[in-house]
């Protein structure tokens, strides 16, 4: 249908008297469509004088279409700010363990501290190839988590995020999905 941006050609001021009940049936078209009062009276009497209706319908399909875009274009932005936040959160937390681990490790040992948190490659005979066998374990476990949590519907992982949740994945998804 046509809205005020979409009329083409200059519009012109014309007084018009309408019943009430032909002015609230105007109205709830033009609204229902998004429309100016003008415009829904010029769409109406268009298609009463048997106007092409594929050139009236152009406008609606684009609204429609556009409206459409848009919904999915927030669906994708909130994504995108779940995505950044649970990263933000997962860089905040592991960097205050590892400064917490690394200054545990300096108490503990201030010679040499240094030398023991390094760890090298080596097969499951060593403690350097069991702590790599471990964090792949661990790094396992996450990623199962993060294939549950993309399984989740967007509007249950926001509604999550916005209340007291914790967690957004728990144990029993991610044992279900492996």
């Amino acid at each position: 249908m046509l809205n005020l941006q979409e009329r083409s050609g200059s519009t012109r001021k014309k007084t018009i008297t309408l019943t009430d009940a032909g002015r609230e049936q105007i109205q709830a078209f033009a609204k229902k469509h998004q429309m100016t009062f003008s415009a829904a009276i010029e769409t109406l009497a268009l298609i009463g004088l048997e106007a092409d209706l594929t050139a009236l319908l152009i406008p609606l399909i684009h609204s429609s279409i556009e409206r459409g875009m848009q919904r999915q274009f927030n669906r994708i932005a909130k994504l995108g700010l779940l995505a950044a936040a649970e990263a933000a959160m997962a860089h905040d937390l592991t960097t205050m363990l590892l400064l917490q681990q690394i200054r545990q490790e300096a108490v503990a040992h201030p010679q040499n501290f240094e030398e023991i948190m390094e760890v090298g490659q080596g097969d499951r005979a060593t403690q350097d190839g069991r702590i790599r066998a471990r964090y792949k374990e661990m790094r396992n476990v996450a990623r199962g988590r993060q294939r549950a949590l993309l399984k989740k519907p967007l509007r249950q992982l926001v509604s999550q995020l916005q209340g007291e949740a914790v967690d957004v994945v728990s144990a029993e998804e991610v044992d279900a999905n492996e």
